[in-house]
């Protein structure tokens, strides 16, 4: 059966490291999503998103889309379709306003990871160390959809499954046992 692991969670939670994680031990492809942002250093198209131009962006067919801070990110059909024909088991990163879309149409096809840290200043140091821009670190902590990230709506709790992810190797163990559950 077809599954997809959609994880969601603030900024710098460690949502692409967790993919990353899941790719180079289990071989689990991301379905890759687009957003109208610039490209960081080290991204690059096609592998950390497809990045699209206000115009392209309208263009595409989404299975959800959302605005977060100036830009969009969204997911397409297509893009979840390539991924399953490399894998049944695929994982997928979005806003947490993007889940419920994804619960919504997917039905037991979807399991939702919700990861989460212990204190929010964690966060901050996190997306400092990655190299974001000290003004854009500030203006996304202060936006509201970093607020909307920071907590789950109650709509969207009974769904969630939740790894604190304090620490790295920890985070590794109970994603190795969510894997060996999902397979079964």
């Amino acid at each position: 059966m077809q599954r997809i692991i959609i994880i969601a969670g603030p900024s710098g939670v460690g949502k692409t490291t967790v993919t990353d994680y899941l790719y180079k031990k289990y071989n689990i492809p991301r379905v890759i999503t687009h957003t109208t942002r610039p490209m960081r250093t080290g991204e690059i198209n096609g592998k950390s998103y497809y990045f699209e131009t206000d115009d392209t962006f309208k263009k595409l067919h989404f299975f959800e889309h959302v605005k977060y801070g100036d830009y969009q990110y969204g997911s397409s059909r297509e893009a979840l379709e390539k991924a399953w024909r490399k894998n049944d088991l695929v994982t997928l990163i979005v806003e947490t306003e993007g889940v419920a879309s994804y619960l919504n149409k997917l039905g037991n096809k979807a399991y939702f990871l919700y990861l989460t840290v212990s204190d929010s200043k964690i966060l901050k140091q996190r997306l400092i160390e990655r190299g974001d821009d000290v003004q854009e670190i500030e203006k996304r902590i202060n936006s509201q959809e970093y607020k909307r990230d920071l907590r789950l709506k109650p709509n969207l709790e009974r769904f969630a499954h939740y790894i604190i992810n304090d620490n790295l190797a920890d985070t590794k163990e109970k994603l190795d046992k969510l894997i060996t559950s999902l397979e079964k």
